[in-house]
């Protein structure tokens, strides 16, 4: 499932930074002020890593299959094996 969220990951990194960018922008301030802007801006891209991580892994354990599910869920020997 590893695999899974690292494939997820970076179009769940785009689509959280493109809300937190849309939301940004609406401050009249961080458009008219570079400086201020710009922070802001790299300030919500760390954001958007960090909040996309656990959004990535909820992504991955969606695209399993229902027999992967149950693999996975039942632990021990049998596990999910190449994801």
């Amino acid at each position: 499932m590893f695999k899974l969220a690292v494939l997820a990951f970076m179009p769940t990194t785009a689509v959280v930074f493109g809300a937190l960018v849309v939301a940004i922008m609406s401050f009249p301030s961080a458009t008219t002020d570079f400086s201020q802007g710009a922070w802001l801006l790299y300030g919500t891209a760390a954001l958007s890593i960090v909040i996309s991580a656990p959004i990535a892994w909820l992504v991955a354990r969606r695209m399993l299959t229902r027999r992967e599910r149950r693999r996975l869920h039942a632990g021990g020997k049998g596990g999910v094996s190449g994801l």
